[in-house]
């Protein structure tokens, strides 16, 4: 299930406002890169303020990348417009500039964003489990206190039940009074396990009356108990252990006040061999002229459950004589967490959104520099195809050659070289034209070729190397 949702945070930038940012902080770059040795550089300082204030208050992933793409796609045409000799080294700069002094920042703004998503809904699937826990808390006390008195109830109408001179009508009488009482109890279990009481991680104790104050109870309503309890191993035992004892005596004479009216009770709690604590309740068979009234079955589960997360073995078996209910636990717990295959499944939930909502906010620069490479290529392709000479097709043109034959080998040429070349006196009268030495479009070379041409016949040719 998802825990993560999108609901814009508290602080939150509308989209367009977060991409209009991105924009104007990606956008001064361009010039930064075109005259960097001027007090422009100062404008990265709020570029980067907006790059990371986008990152960190921009909820949606979406308009932070196309603000960021169309910024450096808009950029490249832009180069070619402003007047500079070398408008895509200017841009390729931009784009560095960019990834360092923007996209980094929003990164950074995007990091911490994610990270405060999953600690809000960490705290939210945290919280929402105590609430539950203490739901589940309230009802298990309302089932192990008003269900044991319930089940007293029905032991003193069981013992009504069973009086002599009763009429008939009497006897229905007690009768529908004690199944009414074993009612009652059964509508508190199935409300307490709608409540989600099976919860096998709650282990506090819930309170109520001790082992002496469960037995003085039972017999007050008239059942037959007899009781031999180990004070001091039970004062030994770890507060979870004793409570755990505390509920295994409760369930037994609840069942046998359901199952076993007028039947004898015996109760022992006695200190194990091993240094814990043994608790057995068993109860002999009801009279026959009674009719026991079943049970949910819910009370012995969520015992064993218990006992598990404690290290502790609760059986319940049926015996010729009766039916015994026996616990035995060590006296400190062995294990208060329950074996798990891993974290808690929300938790978990909320950890791959983190990790996912990371990854795609850490492809955004992979994929600008993938981009941008693409489009470096793509210009320095048609660059080449339309301004270059080759060193092969120099070589094959000869002074004396027309312009016409030559044809075929120039292409637009430049229209002029860099000024970082140093340029001999062109022959007199004669025009001429400029070309990138490139012998493909990955040949980066400061190199021009230089043809003059006097009445459409070449009459000098020139290498031009940078200084």
């Amino acid at each position: 299930m998802l825990q993560r949702t999108e609901r814009a945070t508290s602080g939150s930038l509308p989209a367009p406002i977060g991409a209009a940012l991105l924009v104007a902080a990606t956008a001064t770059t361009l010039p930064v890169a075109k005259w960097g040795d001027s007090a422009l550089v100062l404008l990265l300082a709020p570029a980067a303020l907006a790059g990371y204030v986008a990152g960190r208050r921009l909820p949606a992933l979406a308009p932070a990348v196309i603000s960021l793409l169309a910024a450096l796609a808009l950029m490249l045409p832009i180069s070619y417009l402003a007047p500079d000799d070398a408008p895509l080294g200017d841009w390729m700069a931009a784009v560095l500039i960019a990834l360092l002094a923007v996209v980094l920042p929003w990164w950074a703004g995007r990091y911490r964003l994610l990270r405060a998503r999953q600690r809000e809904s960490d705290a939210a699937v945290l919280a929402g489990r105590a609430q539950a826990e203490e739901r589940a808390r309230i009802a298990d006390d309302l089932h192990d206190t008003i269900g044991h008195e319930l089940a007293l109830i029905a032991v003193q109408a069981g013992a009504l039940e069973l009086g002599r001179g009763l009429t008939s009508q009497q006897r229905t009488q007690f009768r529908g009074l004690r199944e009414a009482a074993v009612r009652a109890s059964e509508r508190l279990r199935e409300v307490v396990q709608l409540s989600g009481s099976d919860s096998t991680s709650r282990l506090d104790p819930l309170g109520g009356d001790g082992i002496d104050g469960l037995i003085a109870g039972a017999r007050a309503a008239g059942m037959p108990v007899e009781a031999r309890i180990d004070s001091d191993a039970l004062a030994d035992a770890h507060p979870l252990i004793a409570e755990l004892a505390a509920r295994v005596v409760r369930e037994g004479l609840t069942n046998a006040a359901r199952h076993a009216v007028g039947a004898a009770v015996r109760v022992e709690v006695a200190g194990a061999q091993s240094d814990g604590l043994s608790v057995r309740v068993w109860s002999g068979a009801g009279d026959a002229e009674v009719r026991p009234v079943g049970g949910s079955g819910h009370g012995i589960p969520s015992l064993r459950r218990r006992a598990e997360l404690l290290g502790a073995v609760v059986t319940a078996d049926a015996q010729e004589d009766g039916f015994a209910l026996t616990l035995h636990a060590p006296s400190r717990p062995v294990a208060l967490a329950p074996a798990s295959d891993g974290v808690d499944p929300a938790l978990q939930s909320n950890a791959r959104n983190a990790r996912r909502g990371l990854l795609q906010t850490a492809m955004v620069p992979a994929v600008i520099v993938a981009l941008a490479m693409a489009g470096f290529l793509g210009v320095q392709a048609i660059t080449v195809a339309h301004t270059a000479i080759s060193s092969g097709a120099y070589a094959r043109m000869e002074v004396g050659m027309t312009r016409t034959a030559l044809e075929p080998m120039l292409p637009a040429g430049i229209p002029r070289p860099a000024p970082v070349v140093d340029e001999a006196e062109a022959p007199d009268g004669a025009r001429c034209e400029y070309f990138a030495a490139r012998d493909g479009w990955l040949h980066f070379t400061d190199a021009t070729y230089r043809l003059c041409f006097r009445a459409g016949v070449l009459v000098h040719k020139l290498r031009l190397e940078a200084r």
